[in-house]
């Protein structure tokens, strides 16, 4: 694949917009019925750009094929021939796939703890949900950072993750230790704004195989959070 993944992982840390506009809105009136995003499905997909930096294709995480009826372009500027980890928004009709939008999953390069010049920071988030996609290929997390209008316009949320350990077992099984890297950056905490991480398996740092175990840890509100996972 060219260029894979290339928006998403060249640095071990990953830069967060935070000025974020929130609103809200009710109403007591409504309509059922076949609207035009009625059928709208999710998925988790890579996805790929032609030569225009549109979006025409896509795999999902069962391993399915979607071929895009039309070019799909996006207001971010994809980079043409390239491949994005993203939620795909799409509706299908008689094999005929018709994409919505494409929302961007961050994929971070993890590296391990010793190997960094820094401290690894932690500041605490919610961590909503965290599941393996079907093939193995990923670890999918779901988290809500705290967020608000810096008093530097530059500053950004920090996050990634890194890998504490991989311990090898006398059966030959191995258990990579990961956390959830959260530098707040003097952000006020006013508002939520959520976002998905996918960490490949494929790239952890030291290799691991069928049978190992993955655990990723979170600093939440209520303290660390871990849950493993099987490769």
């Amino acid at each position: 694949m060219k260029k894979q993944l290339s928006h998403l992982s060249k640095l071990f840390l990953i830069l967060l917009l935070t000025c974020v506009s929130m609103f809200s809105c009710t109403t007591e009136d409504y309509e059922t019925g076949d609207g035009e995003y009625s059928y709208v499905r999710a998925d988790f997909v890579e996805t790929k750009t032609n030569y225009d930096g549109a979006f025409v294709s896509a795999v999902t995480d069962n391993g399915e094929q979607l071929m895009f009826n039309s070019p799909l372009v996006v207001s971010w500027k994809a980079t043409a021939d390239s491949t994005y980890r993203a939620l795909l928004y799409y509706s299908r009709e008689d094999n005929v796939v018709k994409p919505v939008s494409v929302v961007t999953v961050s994929v971070p390069n993890v590296r391990m703890t010793s190997a960094l010049k820094r401290s690894v920071k932690t500041d605490p988030v919610t961590w909503e949900s965290a599941w393996q996609s079907k093939k193995n290929e990923y670890v999918n997390l779901g988290i809500v950072l705290k967020t608000g209008k810096p008093d530097d316009k530059d500053n950004r949320h920090v996050v990634g993750m890194v890998c504490d350990t991989v311990i090898a077992h006398a059966n030959g099984r191995r258990h990579a230790r990961l956390r959830f890297y959260h530098d707040q950056n003097n952000i006020p905490a006013y508002y939520s704004t959520f976002i998905y991480m996918s960490i490949p398996m494929s790239k952890l740092p030291q290799k691991i195989e069928h049978g190992d175990t993955v655990t990723v840890g979170v600093n939440s509100f209520q303290g660390m959070t871990e849950k493993s996972f099987v490769y």
